[in-house]
């Protein structure tokens, strides 16, 4: 059904600031937002929506209206985004809040740069978050204070405006809290905003809203999501929980297994850990630079795949000199890693294959200490248990926690950071090892 305030909302409160708008883009659509834009006698509207089977509903059952300037392109807006001609009028966002990584990336440092540069020089954007009836608790607080405050990076002047939905509105220059006068001086007609906005989006809300985002919590980051944290953070909430029980346990297990691992296990383990790790990066990676990760998560899990046949094979060739293995394929799994902070810091113009190509290098590396960390264990039935299942244990923590943790809370950056330390343990214990077969464990 239409939600005919919230239609108005989404159009009107970034299109009344426009004085002759032509061209404007639309990501993502609402029930009802066509008709409100035809009121403005536009000459183009592009209308991207990732998925054209919602599309297909919303015309098919009049939730949206086909008018005639109308443009419907299935895509990532993203992607489309990045690829289009600057000069939009305005740039509309219709998507709910960032309770994703996918749809965190709409509300980012690096979104708000590619939409800036798009947009006319008078030109608008406009987007929505959860908002409150009276009282707006912290959380939310954070959360919005973190995407308007990485806004005003970008805008000179973001408008925010209260109600069910905290809507945002950015430009290069000055913008107005009176939107019926606007729309009335335009000759626009409208039913919600002429009858309520007075009565509901008081110059005193609008105050204290704006008061409400001081203290300012951190940007929201590409490569460091602050409103993924907050979420994060939320859900504990709601469960009267907290993550560092999480951790505190998962850090007393680690440490536990450590204790009594080998040194050429541990080696094993961080390789784990760190590969897979590096698969969580890349599929975080192509989903903030390329857009929607569905169609490609195949192809990436086979290329952090596709290194291991390959990689032992080479690697027996030189499990004669099982230490000196060790410690050259540690030492690229790091270069692999600081090629991987490069690439997150280029995005999307090193394009999709070097990202490919970075998983099955690392994949190569870790199937090349195979063979030498056996060599060093002993190659009896116990030392391949044992170097395969601290590999596999690594593993699994790297996937939990790097996706989990590290991300979350520490941002991509910061998640190399952690795996490149993790590393560099691992080189300097493998510069200990010795070439005969010795199972040291890692306290002693």
């Amino acid at each position: 059904s239409q939600d005919q305030a919230a239609a108005e909302e989404a159009v009107h409160y970034a299109m009344a600031h426009l004085e002759a708008p032509k061209r404007i883009l639309l990501i993502s659509a609402a029930a009802g937002v066509m008709e409100e834009l035809e009121k403005y006698g536009l000459e183009s509207i592009d209308y991207v929506e990732l998925d054209p089977d919602l599309t297909k509903v919303l015309f098919d059952f009049n939730l949206l209206k086909r008018i005639q300037p109308l443009r419907v392109i299935h895509a990532d807006a993203r992607a489309f985004l990045a690829g289009a001609l600057p000069g939009y009028d305005a740039i509309i966002v219709n998507l709910d809040d960032p309770q994703t990584f996918q749809t965190n990336r709409f509300f980012t440092d690096r979104f708000f740069a590619l939409a800036r540069s798009r947009l006319s020089g008078e030109g608008v954007l406009g987007f929505s978050m959860g908002g409150f009836d009276n009282y707006l608790a912290e959380p939310q607080r954070r959360k919005l204070s973190s995407v308007y405050h990485t806004a005003k990076h970008y805008f000179p002047h973001v408008l925010l405006l209260p109600g069910e939905r905290v809507f945002f509105i950015c430009s290069r220059r000055p913008l107005e809290t009176d939107i019926p006068g606007r729309l009335r001086a335009k000759g626009i007609a409208t039913l919600y905003i002429d009858a309520y906005y007075e009565g509901n989006v008081t110059p005193e809300r609008i105050a204290t809203l704006r008061r409400q985002m001081n203290p300012p919590a951190p940007l929201n980051a590409e490569l460091a999501p602050y409103v993924m944290r907050a979420v994060f953070s939320e859900w504990f909430a709601k469960f009267h929980s907290s993550p560092l029980w999480f951790m505190g346990a998962l850090a007393a297990a680690v440490a536990l297994y450590f204790w009594r691992t080998s040194r050429v296990e541990f080696i094993l383990f961080s390789t784990g850990w760190m590969t897979m790790g590096s698969e969580i990066l890349v599929i975080f990676a192509f989903q903030i630079f390329f857009g929607y990760i569905y169609f490609q998560i195949g192809i990436i899990v086979t290329v952090f795949l596709a290194g291991l046949l390959p990689g032992a094979i080479w690697g027996r060739r030189l499990a004669g000199r099982g230490r000196r293995a060790l410690i050259l394929s540690d030492v690229a799994l790091i270069v692999l890693l600081g090629a991987t902070f490069a690439a997150v810091h280029v995005g999307d113009r090193l394009g999709q294959a070097f990202y490919l190509f970075l998983g099955f290098s690392v994949s190569f590396a870790c199937g090349l200490q195979f063979p030498a960390a056996l060599r060093l264990q002993g190659e009896g039935g116990r030392a391949v248990t044992a170097i395969f299942s601290a590999d596999l244990i690594g593993a699994a923590l790297g996937t939990l926690v790097t996706s989990t943790i590290l991300i979350p809370y520490l941002g991509i950056t910061g998640a190399i950071g952690v795996l490149t330390g993790l590393k560099v343990l691992s080189l300097l214990m493998a510069g200990t090892l010795h070439e005969n077969p010795i199972a040291k464990t890692v306290s002693s």
